[in-house]
């Protein structure tokens, strides 16, 4: 392309907007205190981290195991 360009294109368009949401979510203060329950987010920590053994403890209605801060099972 020669010469000046006066528009964007989708994607520089795309990124300024979400760009914007940011910043407007920052402000308002959505990032600074967790808006679910602690409990669920574990829940869908361990159900996101580990899918297979998840859905085998929901069937046979096991509670989950807790994991460490690196998201391994703890082993007890």
């Amino acid at each position: 392309m020669q010469g000046m360009v006066e528009s964007l294109n989708v994607s520089v368009a795309a990124a300024v907007i979400l760009f914007e949401a940011q910043r407007q979510r920052v402000e308002a203060g959505f990032y600074s205190t967790p808006r679910l329950p602690a409990e669920y987010m574990k829940k869908r920590l361990f159900e996101l981290s580990y899918p297979a053994i998840s859905k085998k403890m929901a069937r046979l209605g096991c509670p989950y195991p807790e994991l460490d801060s690196d998201g391994k099972i703890i082993q007890t």
